[in-house]
């Protein structure tokens, strides 16, 4: 297979670029360390050009997988060269070097494209000395490579002469007898190097010679001179009008499959592209396009795909060889039994027609042993019976094996004097145990036995093969669907982050490392985003995508607490209980203090920072299925915000000037301050109706002084990162005389006046009765905030806001006036009803301060922080198509979905609640790769998976499962153990 560009390429692709120059060139992008994507632009026209270094240079029209941080060396082409035109793009001499010229006159800057040996890309000025070197190094210990020097202008060859008849005919003489022609021109004149292998075999064979001339055989010096000579006028005549072709060529090879069903399959892969369609190419299948540098960027673009597809049918090979192999073993333990029949069957026949020979040798033996002579001189006087007796009485004795009490007699067909020789002689084991009709006997017996392993390995044969063929069948079909799947697989681009999708269906990435940080912040988050870190140094960023521009929701905002401490030191320390925070984007900087410097994934907080509850360290390991288009709408809101709901509040009623609200008994002033400053919660709580306290996340600072004290309708109390209950001195006893039920529902269903009236009928009546549990409940708030006196309960009001916002206070005003649904609301305040309480994102903000939080890693250049932040805004995803394509994947498919293909998630364990397949991870000693095949094996085990989705799941790459799982981890899931007995 053909891996870089000949001369000749270079002499065509050079050709066909120059209608590219005038191009400005816009920015300049690394696939890898060795190639690069050059993005040119002339009004409306666009161009992006591939170099690579050692190997190729044409016009790409596929979207190539870019770095997600650009090198330095990136960096650097794009500093001296974005905005330039594109003046020159020649080839340097006759060799694979290739001049670009950016710029003119003082300002011209060139980059010399290398694609012979190890290759290289080099930045030069208008005086080509060298500001950037891709590959630095020293070639004869005299032409240095380095920044600051110049490059050598001898170093491209030129053009040689093709050699005349003499110096043809002299060489020529020289060639060792039977030497192949092509091999010997190619080694020993100069300029067919040049020409390249190909262009070689083409002028040779339209010259009349064969690939496999021979000189001194098919060729004579003497006589073939001129026919050789009009060979090389054929390829220089070829180079000259190089410039005049027009189309591309792709060889290509056919490989065939004889499959068991007796199918022929068929791949075709690419070989080799060229300028035109040799001589030699002629018969071989290839491809035809309009222009060379089509062909090249369909070659190199399909390369990949084409290995796996040779990958595959290299296995579907093994899989056919091996039923191959297990028929051919079959057929041989057969045609071992048959010849081990025929063989018993003769020897016993040939005892059978030697009796008395065989009686006669096996008595004489006998006598020899009973006389207790040593063997030695047992076989002394066999061997003097043999000589004597010629086998006309004994049998002709060839060896003793006296250990086992058996002799080798070597026996003839008395009935066939053909056979009367040595050649046709048998040498046969005989049991000096037995008589000769014995021993006889004995090997009818081996005939039998080996006729019935004979019938036994027949009947068994068709099962066997059968059952081999089944499994050869059923792997070569899952070979094909793990091949369409990854065809189809489509990699998206958070991919190369951690990654997860809330259980809201918000997306949230992370960077693996501070590169990935600083790509997350300054390429993919967006003013409407939430940045959440875990405030320590070590821990990576975290970036909650949010396209509907909209509160995120508290439950989106924990998980992101928890992927934000997860993949930082937390998880290999076991430590739990982390608090994380989250802010703006316009709160984070790259703009280091006066005097200070930031390193690569470090940034500046400023401004007030928004915590989050603690989290416990729970992940989960999970597959999420991409979702044909039909099948999409099934799943319609299958990832929503969800209310929290309360069932069954008890009222309590309250002071009508102020709540009553409480925090730790043990907390002092100088405490609650304390805890206001570095905690920075508001939590909304309300008791339900076994008296437990439940939590709501609510806002702070974004209401008026008036609306800081709620009536005596409500329940809900406000306190500073605490179980909230009410003063017991006041409310305990209000729960003992009250039942009714109030709310801060999101439909505002109960009036406030409503309320009052239904408190005011209520103190008529007898006292609720507590149900279960309630009253100990009670008695223990009683004793535990018995101590809290009036003056701490009002400082702590004052701290504290309630969460009721402006279009709250509006609705409550038009309900306030419907007289006539007064009867209606009061009603269903005396139940116990549902009551839907709307998560409110916004958590109490720290006091305005500037905190760095930094990953330690090797600092960056400033060049590069500054042009790091524009790239491609083609890879960054629109709010409707990242919308879109989060809803086209699912952890909870359903029997009747077209699944296209599965994608290996790790997340907080609480946005996994629906999935059909999940693993918990918490910190362990459990490594990554071993957790990760455990967790394939327990979800292929699952009795209600589908076929299609084992196949899905079996097509993933181990090594994609374990990417993102942090290191050392325990596994918690139903079942386990039987998976890890096994």
């Amino acid at each position: 297979m053909k891996t870089r560009f000949s001369t000749l390429d270079i002499m065509c692709v050079v050709n066909e670029i120059q209608k590219y120059k005038g191009m400005r060139l816009q920015r300049v992008y690394d696939i890898d360390h060795k190639t690069y994507l050059f993005k040119f632009q002339l009004n409306n026209e666009k161009c992006v050009l591939l170099l690579e270094s050692g190997v190729r240079l044409h016009v790409t029209n596929y979207e190539w997988t870019k770095n997600e941080a650009p090198s330095s060396f990136s960096m650097k082409l794009r500093k001296h060269l974005s905005n330039k035109r594109l003046e020159k793009l020649t080839q340097m001499g006759f060799d694979r070097i290739i001049d670009l010229q950016f710029g003119v006159g003082e300002a011209a800057y060139h980059v010399i494209l290398e694609l012979y040996d190890k290759g290289n890309i080099i930045l030069a000025d208008k005086d080509y000395i060298m500001i950037n070197i891709l590959r630095p190094h020293t070639e004869d210990e005299k032409q240095k490579f380095f920044v600051k020097e110049v490059y050598p202008n001898s170093r491209p060859k030129n053009r040689l002469n093709p050699p005349t008849e003499d110096s043809l005919i002299q060489i020529l003489k020289t060639a060792k007898p039977s030497s192949n022609l092509k091999k010997f021109i190619f080694s020993n004149f100069p300029n067919c190097l040049d020409y390249g292998n190909c262009l070689l075999e083409h002028m040779l064979i339209s010259g009349g010679f064969p690939t496999n001339t021979r000189i001194g055989i098919e060729f004579n010096i003497d006589t073939d001179i001129q026919k050789l000579m009009n060979c090389f006028c054929i390829a220089e005549n070829f180079l000259d009008n190089i410039t005049t072709l027009k189309e591309g060529f792709i060889i290509q090879k056919i490989d065939q499959q004889l499959l068991p069903d007796g199918v022929m399959k068929e791949l075709c892969t690419n070989q080799e592209y060229h300028p035109f369609l040799f001589a030699q190419y002629q018969n071989l299948p290839s491809k035809t396009y309009e222009s060379f540098n089509e062909a090249v960027d369909e070659f190199y673009s399909n390369l990949e795909s084409q290995k796996y597809d040779v990958k595959c049918m290299q296995q579907e090979k093994g899989a056919v060889k091996k039923l191959q192999n297990i028929v051919k073993d079959h057929e041989e333990r057969l045609k071992k039994l048959q010849d081990s029949q025929d063989e018993h069957k003769f020897k016993a026949e040939l005892i059978t027609n030697n009796l008395d020979l065989v009686d006669n040798t096996i008595q004489f033996v006998r006598q020899a042993v009973a006389k207790q002579l040593h063997w030695d001189e047992i076989w002394d006087m066999i061997r003097q019976l043999n000589f004597e007796d010629d086998g006309r009485t004994y049998a002709i004795v060839k060896n003793l094996k006296l250990s086992v009490n058996h002799i080798t007699l070597q026996l003839f067909d008395p009935y066939n004097e053909e056979n009367q020789n040595e050649e046709n002689s048998q040498l046969i084991d005989i049991d000096l145990g037995q008589s000769a009709f014995g021993n006889a006997q004995r090997y009818y017996g081996s005939k039998k036995q080996s006729a019935i392993k004979e019938k036994k390995t027949i009947d068994s044969s068709s099962t066997v093969l059968k059952m081999a063929e089944k499994k050869t069948k059923q792997t070569l079909k899952d070979m094909q669907v793990v091949a369409s799947i990854n065809k189809v697989r489509k990699t998206y681009w958070f991919e190369k982050f951690y990654w997860f999708i809330s259980s809201e269906n918000y997306l949230v990435i992370a960077g693996r490392d501070a590169h990935q940080n600083e790509v997350i912040v300054k390429r993919y988050m967006k003013s409407s985003d939430v940045y959440v870190h875990a405030g320590f140094s070590g821990a990576t960023t975290v970036i909650i995508k949010n396209p509907i521009n909209q509160p995120v929701p508290p439950a989106t905002l924990n998980e992101a607490a928890v992927m934000a401490i997860s993949y930082s030191v937390s998880w290999t320390m076991k430590i739990n209980l982390q608090n994380a925070f989250w802010v703006k984007p316009e709160q984070v900087s790259k703009t280091a203090p006066t005097g200070e410097y930031l390193t690569t994934g470090s940034f500046m907080i400023r401004g007030k920072k928004n915590y989050l509850p603690a989290t416990h360290l729970i992940l989960g390991l999970s597959f999420l299925f991409k979702l044909e288009d039909s099948s999409i709408p099934r799943h319609a809101n299958e990832r929503k915000t969800k209310g929290i709901e309360y069932e069954g509040l008890e009222n309590i009623e309250e002071n009508n000037d102020e709540f009553e609200n409480i925090t730790s008994e043990n907390d002092s002033d100088e405490d609650l301050e304390k805890n206001i400053e570095l905690q920075n919660k508001e939590t909304l709580y309300a008791v339900n109706d076994d008296g437990e306290s439940l939590k709501v996340k609510t806002n702070n600072n974004k209401h008026s002084e008036e609306e800081k004290l709620r009536s005596n309708n409500e329940t809900s109390i406000n306190v500073l990162d605490a179980p909230s209950i009410p003063n017991c001195n006041n409310t305990c006893k209000a729960v003992e005389q009250s039942d009714a039920v109030c709310s801060d529902s999101d439909d505002d269903d109960i009036e406030p006046d409503d309320a009052n009236d239904m408190d005011k009928k209520n103190e008529s009546n007898k006292p609720q009765i507590l149900k279960r549990g309630q009253r100990g409940k009670l008695k223990r708030i009683k004793e535990k905030y018995k101590d809290q006196d009036e003056d701490e309960r009002e400082m702590r009001i004052k701290l504290l806001q309630s969460s009721m916002n402006e279009d709250k206070k509006l609705k409550r005003a038009k309900k306030k006036d419907k007289k006539n649904k007064k009867s209606t609301d009061k009603t269903k305040a005396s139940g116990n009803k549902q009551i839907f309480i709307k998560p409110l994102p916004m958590l109490l903000e720290a006091p305005n301060d500037t905190i760095q939080f930094e990953v330690p890693k090797e600092p960056i250049k400033k060049s590069e922080d500054n042009e790091n932040s524009e790239d491609d805004e083609t890879d960054k995803p629109t709010d409707l198509t990242e919308t879109q394509m989060l809803d086209s994947l699912t952890g909870s498919p359903y029997p009747e979905d077209e699944l296209l293909f599965a994608v290996p998630v790790v997340a907080p364990y609480t946005a996994l609640t629906n999935y059909k397949y999940k693993l918990k991870l918490t910190p362990g000693n459990t490594k990554r790769g071993k957790a990760s095949k455990t967790c394939l094996n327990l979800f292929l085990k699952d009795k209600t998976s589908t076929t299609r989705e084992k196949n899905l799941m079996k097509s993933v790459n181990v090594q994609d499962i374990a990417r993102n799982i942090p290191n050392g981890v325990k596994l918690s899931a139903p079942s386990l153990s039987k998976v890890l007995n096994k």
